[in-house]
């Protein structure tokens, strides 16, 4: 059965088709008036994949074939097109010559299993493990039946015993027996209820791979797809086709890796970021020796305006606490007033892009158009990553593979962080410039420090010279202790009497480091949201960070934060120390009530 779909008109109405499946007007040539009234010169030609890009949820595949020499009109049949083709997406450019049509064939081939050894064996060992789970369904059904027989046994002989209880009737021996063997019977049935439902599933499993080898091998029937691309040549010479079109079952997505190094000298310390691709490709046809791009397009065009959505607008309320996802100080139980928000398990700063929504094919310009059109529409930017060298990803349904990318390295300033009314683990944090002129797009990263691994975070997506910070996991090396030094309660005032609470913390930091580090410590006094409750921060031994950010949207809910130059070990070996000290002092009139009040 022989199935055509037309994709473009023929020069005759005056469109071809150009490289990005648009039409465009075009005159056609004198030369073809007399050369269209014979019939085209039929050509098989060989078309390898000489260039794929690769989307998201698909892949753009371009293969390219050299044309007959010759003067006239040829129909070019390119064979082997895969099952994951996207008929509509269909398109081919050519050099040296004119493309008059474009189509797309399938064609129901029988295949004979006696003739096929690989299709025969499978056939076989398919019906014959259809066969064996029939059998143990109903081996399934007649174990089903039996357990329900033992039940009307079991209930029969309660209810009869319960009758002859206390009376001559009752046989003690017999109904000793009866019972014992109730017991053994559902033992038995139990047994091979667990025997058989592990047989089912080695049986299922074995049907499924069966199936899925007898598809791949083309099973009682096997589509052949092809291409057939009508070009007219004015004159001899040589003459190129490049057919191109869309295929499912393909997809990358970025996965990165961290590797930091602190040499304790800023001249020294560094930050790469290897970038890696993490490719599935199942559409049926090997990619071999290919030039492979990567792209964070989506090739789909919606066929409706997206909605609009109300927009209302209310009184800002101020935050708390900025939300900070990563391998950084998290919440936890401290003596005093508790700091942060979940502990958490990430690394890196930053959000994961949204995924775009899957709309109807059209042709393929309008399909790759219409991508970056979303895509600056939503206000992203679409990037295209060049793989550098010649690659090769067979079809592959059972695992994805890893592609480098790029490497970059970048300068860090790397800070030691720490939030010790919450955690006493001394974290390591990195900002780092993205200087490598191209744009980073959000994935997930393996974190290592030095030859450590300290985790996978996600990671977020940076502009060009944008900035990123990331979360390195904790720093062995610095120990930090929080403790509440003196606290003190009593009345005072003379006219009217106040109840007075009076807390002396410290913060004691060490460092076994052999050079110095940028040091952060954060931590909290009590905010009043009554004019009855008064509290005064006294008697600091180190003035808090003037970093504008900080005393603009963190200072104000009550958070400290202290930044300084933290020594490394002594000259003679042994560990540095910093420590720093507050007071905190709450008023309010006596039998005053003070609770914790949400924000």
């Amino acid at each position: 059965m022989q199935i055509h779909t037309r994709l473009s008109a023929l020069l005759l109405t005056g469109l071809v088709v150009t490289s990005l499946g648009a039409p465009v007007l075009a005159v056609a040539a004198p030369a073809f008036a007399q050369a269209e009234l014979a019939p085209p010169t039929a050509v098989a030609v060989d078309a390898p994949i000489t260039a794929v890009t690769l989307y998201r949820g698909r892949a753009l595949v371009t293969r390219t074939a050299n044309l007959p020499d010759g003067q006239g009109t040829f129909e070019i049949t390119i064979a082997g097109l895969p099952p994951a083709i996207s008929q509509e997406s269909l398109s081919a450019r050519v050099t040296g010559a004119k493309v008059l049509d474009v189509r797309y064939g399938e064609t129901l081939l029988e295949v004979d299993a006696a003739t096929g050894t690989d299709i025969r064996g499978a056939t076989k060992s398919l019906d014959e493990a259809r066969r064996t789970a029939a059998k143990q369904e109903m081996q399934s059904r007649m174990i089903s039946e039996q357990n329900e027989l033992l039940n009307a046994i079991s209930a029969k002989t309660a209810s009869e015993s319960a009758k002859d209880l206390g009376s001559k009737n009752l046989d003690p021996a017999a109904l000793s027996a009866q019972v014992k063997f109730i017991a053994q019977s559902r033992e038995e049935l139990i047994n091979q209820r667990l025997a058989l439902d592990t047989a089912r599933a080695a049986t299922n499993d074995q049907i499924k791979s069966l199936e899925a080898k007898l598809r791949a091998l083309g099973g009682r029937t096997k589509t052949a797809r092809e291409a057939v691309v009508t070009v007219g040549k004015s004159q001899a010479g040589a003459a190129t086709l490049a057919l191109s079109y869309l295929v499912s079952d393909a997809a990358w997505a970025p996965r990165y890796s961290v590797r930091a190094t602190d040499a304790g000298d800023d001249a020294l310390d560094l930050v790469t970021i290897e970038m890696n691709a993490e490719i599935m490709q199942r559409t049926g046809e090997d990619w071999s020796n290919i030039a492979l791009t990567l792209s964070t397009a989506e090739p789909e065009r919606h066929p409706q305006p997206p909605g609009v959505d109300p927009v209302f607008l209310g009184v800002a309320q101020p935050v708390v606490a900025k939300a900070e996802a990563g391998r950084q100080p998290g919440a936890g139980a401290g003596g005093g007033y508790g700091f942060g928000g979940g502990g958490g398990s990430g690394g890196v700063i930053g959000d994961v892009g949204n995924d775009m929504r899957p709309a109807p094919n059209t042709v393929l310009a309008d399909m790759l158009e219409g991508a970056y059109a979303d895509a600056e529409g939503e206000g992203g930017a679409v990037v295209n990553y060049l793989v550098p060298r010649k690659v090769t990803i067979p079809s592959d349904d059972t695992r994805a593979r890893s592609q480098r990318v790029a490497t970059f390295d970048f300068k860090p300033e790397f800070t030691h962080v720490v939030h010790p009314i919450a955690d006493t683990t001394v974290y390591l944090r990195a900002k780092a410039r993205n200087t490598s002129g191209v744009q980073l797009v959000g994935g997930v990263a393996r974190l290592f420090v030095g030859d450590d691994s300290v985790g996978a975070a996600d990671f977020p997506e940076v502009a060009p010279g944008g900035e990123m910070t990331l979360w390195l996991g904790g720093d062995a090396r610095y120990e930090a202790r929080r403790m509440l030094v003196e606290k003190d309660a009593r009345e005072q005032g003379v006219f009217g009497k106040d109840d007075v609470t009076v807390w002396k913390w410290r913060i004691d930091i060490t460092s076994g480091a052999k050079g110095a580090t940028r040091f952060e410590v954060v931590d909290r006094v009590p905010v009043s949201r009554d004019e009855k409750i008064k509290i005064e921060l006294k008697d600091l031994s180190m003035p808090l960070s003037t970093d504008p950010e900080y005393l603009a949207d963190d200072r104000p809910f009550g958070f400290l934060r202290w930044s300084f130059a933290m020594p490394g070990l002594a000259s003679d070996g042994k560990p540095s120390t910093k420590s720093i000290s507050w007071t905190v002092r709450q008023s309010v009139p006596v039998g005053t009530r003070v609770v914790e009040v949400a924000e």
